[in-house]
């Protein structure tokens, strides 16, 4: 069941990765009924601009140092738990 979650994140990854926002829109658009299809194509966008969304899965050291610093500073945590404590490489595809 794992393996079938990861390959089909992987392909929703790359999906969102690589596709225009205005057709992501368009197929989340029932999702967020309240929500203007161009808006939420910007929003998208402005997602895919920040490079939110990469292909890869794995969470880099990078990421998971990014989130820590985020956190502590709207007093989330207290702790800054090593990344090798919280994080593992996902199953072989």
């Amino acid at each position: 069941m794992a393996a079938a979650f990861l390959r089909a994140y992987r392909k929703t990854r790359a999906y969102i990765h690589s596709s225009p926002a205005e057709e992501i829109a368009a197929a989340e658009n029932s999702y967020f009924p309240a929500i203007d299809e161009a808006v939420l194509a910007r929003c998208i966008r402005t997602y895919q601009a920040l490079g939110c969304w990469t292909p890869h899965i794995e969470i880099t050291r990078a990421a998971y140092e990014a989130t820590l610093d985020i956190f502590a500073y709207n007093g989330l945590i207290t702790t800054r738990h090593p990344y090798e404590a919280i994080c593992t490489l996902p199953p072989a595809k």
